[in-house]
């Protein structure tokens, strides 16, 4: 079946592209507002509840690789509109869920269909701006930012105004629009993939297997780690098995002929360091959206409002940088080599900053430190993924898309997770409860100057973490201004 677009311009396909992925990152961020109302609906406890997140977190995150090389056999647009099916049908089960369990069930459900929708729109934008990469990523990025500001004031007006149930209904009208969007402007049954058609190769399903069980244990594993203990037989038992399945995966993909990651790809300077420039950028900063609301309502007195404004600081920061270094590094395709690092210094200043916070500096200055941050990232990302998506051959832009956002989110749980271990580790090691609960009664006196001396000990690790990622991209500059290696598409 073959259907005929309405618009040829390819600002409508983008347009028409975008509405998915928006959903979910909407779901994504609006979902935390929903779970103390929900915790108390179902008479469940935080711990309980928070699976919710978990299990859409870990589904997305486990499933993102093989989704995106499934998109590259069958095609991008096709997965994509499938995607937004299975989306629409969780987000209506979970509107109707009587329990917990089924609600947790179902919003595992919508993370299967989240990773489908996010390891195809990059791909199926990108092949309408062939000469101008950077300007469609730039405004894909613009969009992603609106997002995070806007999907957790969404989300909690929704749960406050009305209910949890109606927040999980509002997905419904709106994966429905986006179906009928890509229906009609996207050619959902074109033959966007290098593959469609003659599909002769066999799919790795070892590969699957090992790198969707190595990503869920690693994921459980570090959101669960500071309930059970670093060192309990838990968290080292499931690092252990982890690492062998990591191992296991990379030993398959080695030898088998038609590979889920294709690892020569590692071998490639301008792929190897944009990966690294992003993945240590995500992983210095992401403690931040974590720790800092603690900071500015348990320990300024200010509300949640307040809070959300502050930490939206980093993407009204990026909205400064990204759409235009996106431009930017279609004009200057090697430009990525100084804006990487740039970026990357930009980050870790703000780092810094934040890391000598006090009991009396003034909100506003976390906010500008938050908003140097996001600056900053304007600069890595779009560069980074432009240089890396004119590298790659079209039949990996899937997989590629799916292990970039995969990296995104293991990081970013990594970060929450070890940036949580050390402060309740300094909370402990100064006699005080080891538990970001006991900072949120507040009732114990002295134990607001301990979490502050965790909080600022975690944020100068982090800056640590992103100037070596500054280290890193200098050096590769270096010796690839020594190498002066061809720039060319990896087969």
């Amino acid at each position: 079946m073959h259907k005929i677009a309405i618009f040829n311009n390819r600002w409508i396909f983008f347009a028409a592209a975008m509405p998915g992925i928006l959903l979910t990152l909407m779901d994504e961020f609006g979902i935390h507002q929903a779970i103390p109302v929900i915790t108390e609906n179902f008479n469940a406890t935080i711990p309980e509840s928070q699976w919710i997140a978990l299990g859409y977190l870990l589904s997305t995150g486990a499933l993102l690789m093989p989704a995106g090389r499934l998109a590259d056999r069958i095609g991008y647009k096709r997965l994509y509109f499938y995607g937004l099916l299975i989306f629409m049908a969780g987000a209506l089960l979970s509107g109707f869920a009587p329990s917990l369990l089924s609600l947790i069930i179902f919003k595992v459900l919508q993370g299967v269909a989240a990773a489908m929708i996010q390891a195809t729109t990059i791909p199926i934008i990108i092949s309408k701006f062939t000469n101008d990469r950077g300007k469609a990523l730039g405004a894909f990025g613009f969009l992603m930012a609106l997002s995070a500001i806007f999907g957790p004031v969404i989300g909690g007006g929704i749960v406050t105004l009305l209910s949890w149930r109606a927040f999980m209904f509002l997905s419904v009208p709106l994966a429905f629009i986006s179906i009928v969007l890509a229906w009609f402007l996207l050619n959902i049954f074109d033959q966007d993939s290098t593959f469609v058609g003659e599909i002769k190769d066999k799919f790795d399903w070892v590969g699957v297997m090992l790198s969707t069980g190595s990503l869920l244990l690693l994921l459980l594993t570090l959101s669960k780690a500071n309930d059970f203990g670093w060192g309990s037989y838990f968290s080292i038992g499931g690092f252990i098995i982890t690492g062998l399945l990591l191992v296991s995966f990379i030993i398959w993909e080695s030898k088998f002929e038609f590979p889920l990651l294709p690892l020569h790809l590692f071998l490639n300077g301008t792929f190897l360091t944009g990966q690294i420039g992003m993945f240590l950028v995500v992983l210095g900063n992401s403690c931040i959206f974590f720790l800092l609301p603690f900071y500015i309502q348990d320990l300024k007195g200010y509300e949640a409002f307040i809070s959300g404004l502050v930490i939206a600081g980093l993407p009204l920061g990026f909205l400064v940088t990204g759409p235009t270094i996106g431009v930017l590094s279609d004009r200057y395709p090697n430009g990525w080599k100084i804006f990487l690092p740039f970026g990357l210094t930009i980050s870790a200043i703000s780092m810094l900053l934040l890391s000598i916070l006090s009991t009396d500096s003034s909100i506003w200055l976390a906010f500008i430190y938050c908003f140097m941050m996001g600056f900053g990232i304007g600069f890595i990302f779009m560069p980074a993924q432009n240089a890396i998506y004119g590298i790659i051959n079209q039949k990996d832009q899937g997989v590629v898309t799916g292990f970039i956002n995969m990296v995104r989110n293991s990081s970013t749980l990594t970060s929450i997770a070890v940036g949580t271990a050390i402060v309740t580790s300094v909370m402990a090691s100064q006699g005080y409860p080891a538990s970001l609960d006991a900072v949120r009664e507040g009732t114990i006196a002295g134990i607001y100057n301990s979490f502050l001396e965790g909080m600022t000990t975690t944020f100068l690790i982090g800056f640590c973490v992103i100037a070596l990622g500054v280290l890193i991209t200098v050096v590769s500059y270096f010796l690839a201004r020594r190498s002066k290696p061809k720039n060319r598409q990896i087969a």
